[in-house]
């Protein structure tokens, strides 16, 4: 009898859990895991999320920065070399502002802060393509016309749809550069003294140096001597600024204030001796691929100066970089 009592009682409890199993969860148990759950998702989606736009504001900054390194070692030996002959008239360097129209120069939205064309020479390393002494690539001197300008251009094809913003730079070899440039009193492509020569070469492909750069600024340091101390001139070149141009001739150096070119020592103390370039500031705002994106496909005419400060300070990355230049 204590047996069955036993077994009885052990299938009773047997039953109970069978119904209790097959009951479930209740409505409030689901709504209650199902608020755990959504929590847990939010908590991972916005964790993700996170990281997700922290790796593309680095991997931002990075490419900016690569870029930026890119230009400035080119553009730092360029300007490391620069040559300049004084007691002459010949002219050596001239900055002004870029003849190009068009898509060229940006349109709407997406035009350029400053459309300039900077043309010098220069001993660069890298003439003949790095052939110096060859037999056959190498002929002959030491001195190339160097020219960049920045454009805004379609990369890709020939349609013009998604332009964007590219920096070139073009060699002229010093054969080339002894036979059309050197001993010129201009150096400016639409001069008489210079035959042959299409200023559309800057834009080859092979001249390719840097894309999504918005801003390119070069300002150089003049030197002077006064009562036996030295001073300086800074001069920013800006085509909406007081300097439009800049031009080195020979002893004389010159700006473009509004249309007409004025000498430097106009700038400078009264008694003060001729003033030398010293110095040069390079400074460059690069855009990330996003913010050229948004350019490339914005069908808004325009955007206002506080909204196109705010679009360039979310998405841009400004770099400087100085460089000491040789004695003329």
């Amino acid at each position: 009898m204590k047996f069955e009592t036993k077994k009885t009682t052990s299938l009773g409890l047997q039953k109970r859990m069978q119904r209790h199993s097959q009951k479930g969860f209740t409505l409030i148990e689901l709504l209650i895991s199902m608020t755990i759950t959504l929590v847990i998702v939010g908590l991972l989606m916005g964790m993700t999320k996170m990281a997700v736009g922290a790796w593309q504001t680095t991997h931002a900054k990075s490419r900016s920065s690569r870029l930026a390194q890119e230009v400035f070692d080119t553009i730092g030996k360029d300007l490391e070399g620069i040559v300049i002959r004084t007691g002459n008239k010949y002219e050596w360097l001239l900055i002004q502002e870029s003849n190009n129209s068009g898509v060229d120069n940006g349109v709407a939205s997406k035009e350029m802060v400053n459309p300039l064309e900077i043309s010098f020479f220069s001993a660069v390393t890298d003439r003949y393509n790095g052939q110096i002494n060859h037999p056959t690539e190498d002929r002959g001197g030491d001195i190339s016309m160097i020219r960049y300008r920045l454009i805004q251009k379609d990369l890709i094809g020939a349609a013009k749809e998604k332009p964007v913003f590219a920096l070139y730079r073009q060699r002229i070899e010093p054969k080339e550069a002894f036979d059309d440039f050197l001993a010129k009193e201009s150096i400016d492509e639409d001069s008489n003294e210079i035959n042959g020569y299409d200023t559309d070469q800057i834009v080859e492909d092979k001249n390719y140096l840097a894309e999504n750069i918005y801003d390119f600024t070069l300002s150089f340091i003049f030197e002077y001597t006064l009562n036996n101390k030295k001073g300086y001139k800074r001069v920013v070149v800006q085509t909406n600024g007081d300097v439009k141009g800049l031009r080195i001739k020979g002893n004389v150096i010159e700006i473009k204030d509004g249309a007409s070119w004025k000498p430097l020592n106009e700038e400078i103390p009264t008694g003060a001796s001729q003033a030398r370039l010293s110095g040069a500031d390079i400074s460059i705002l690069v855009l990330s691929d996003s913010a050229m994106n948004k350019l490339a496909n914005d069908k808004t005419p325009s955007f206002s100066e506080d909204e196109l400060a705010k679009f360039l300070l979310k998405n841009g990355h400004h770099y400087s970089k100085s460089v000491i230049l040789p004695q003329p």
